[in-house]
């Protein structure tokens, strides 16, 4: 069973999946929502000074299931791990670890899956249909248990549950 993190910590610091509608519209406005195209291109060049979302603690970028649903399991484990995990770091860093990164997985709920290793893994739909791959593991590297739910209440236990509305974690080394 995987740790459970209430409260609103994770939009102010830390790297979070988030998949609850309300929840999105509570910390954001739409127009602040960027692209993971937006995203990378951040990391490719320069860091906003100031983020527009959470009261200036937090980015959200939308996009990165349609990523983890087009491309090969083994490519995408491999684009992960070594290209994308590094624009986490790079944001982590360029704020000191005192603002949230927040990745918007609409259809998160019903694809992530916490299992006995300790690693949420996400279940590839499209062409790769069924599918699962390390996503904790990928995003977070060898820091991946430290992984936490996100509950909008006490009483879940599970990404399945009801009031579960993402993944939390806190800092990646």
């Amino acid at each position: 069973m995987s740790t459970v993190i209430t409260g609103d910590t994770w939009t102010r610091r830390g790297i979070s999946l988030l998949w609850d509608p309300d929840t999105l519209s509570s910390i954001t406005e739409a127009k602040n929502v960027l692209s993971v195209r937006q995203y990378l291109n951040y990391y490719k060049t320069v860091w906003p000074e100031e983020l527009q979302t959470a009261n200036g603690y937090a980015m959200v970028a939308a996009g990165l299931e349609t990523i983890l649903d087009v491309m090969e399991p083994s490519e995408l484990i491999e684009w992960l791990e070594k290209e994308f995990y590094r624009s986490l770091l790079s944001f982590q860093n360029m704020y000191e670890g005192q603002c949230a990164l927040i990745f918007w997985l609409p259809g998160g709920q019903k694809r992530v899956e916490y299992k006995a290793d300790g690693i949420f893994y996400w279940t590839c739909s499209g062409p790769y249909h069924g599918e699962q791959i390390p996503l904790s593991s990928c995003l977070w590297n060898g820091a991946a248990s430290d992984a936490k739910i996100i509950a909008k209440g006490l009483g879940i236990h599970d990404v399945k549950d009801k009031g579960c509305i993402g993944i939390y974690h806190p800092r990646i080394s």
